[in-house]
């Protein structure tokens, strides 16, 4: 982890999911690789959960509009090899970074990837921020996303601000994934049994992704 990180391979990832609990499932999966400060390639698909989705109104996807989507079982090879030997990305990695290892578990194997934070880096980088979410970091990079929270837009808007951030990364002598520990990167991605949201602390309030943050 000591080679520069204009040297490394990264995948950004962003999922939507039926729910925030550990029992909701992967609806929706984008993957943006960058290699040599470049995007080079995407991937992206609807998933068919395999229970009923509760979060449409957060990011359009309805129980019919993956009802003949793949399940994870059935693209399981499909991202360990996208994802294969590269560091992952995702803007607030606990969610994306969980869900997807618990994908994983259900097919008896995980993850081993590194993975970095956005969101953490940039409250490092811009402490004074009222806020770090996604929207309002892609506002002050200037970076446009047409279709905020479906996953492969998501995943390529976290991209660009990632390789955006790497100049402010530099001028901090951040240059290796190593240089990154000082700041609690890279993230170890374990479940955290606090993040289980319960019915009774959700009321009325539809919980997302952001409500974690």
């Amino acid at each position: 982890m000591n080679k520069s990180l204009i040297d490394h391979t990264f995948v950004v990832i962003d999922l939507e999911t039926t729910g925030i609990s550990r029992f909701d499932r992967i609806c929706e999966i984008g993957m943006i690789r960058i290699e040599g400060n470049e995007i080079v390639d995407r991937f992206d698909s609807l998933i068919n959960p395999g229970v009923s989705i509760n979060n449409t109104v957060f990011h359009g996807i309805e129980n019919w509009m993956v009802k003949d989507a793949p399940s994870f079982r059935d693209i399981a090879d499909q991202v360990a090899d996208y994802i294969r030997g590269t560091v992952l990305i995702a803007h607030n990695a606990p969610f994306d970074m969980r869900f997807i290892r618990y994908e994983f578990q259900r097919l008896n194997t995980d993850l081993s990837n590194v993975a970095l934070c956005t969101l953490k880096l940039a409250r490092k980088l811009h402490p004074r921020f009222p806020t770090h979410r996604l929207d309002y970091m892609l506002r002050e990079y200037d970076i446009i996303n047409e279709h905020h929270h479906r996953a492969v837009n998501d995943a390529e808007s976290s991209a660009r601000l990632f390789l955006q951030m790497q100049h402010r990364l530099e001028e901090a002598g951040i240059e290796t994934i190593s240089s990154l520990k000082k700041w609690g990167l890279p993230y170890d991605h374990k479940w955290c049994e606090n993040t289980l949201v319960e019915n009774s602390k959700c009321g009325c309030e539809l919980m997302t992704r952001d409500s974690l943050i």
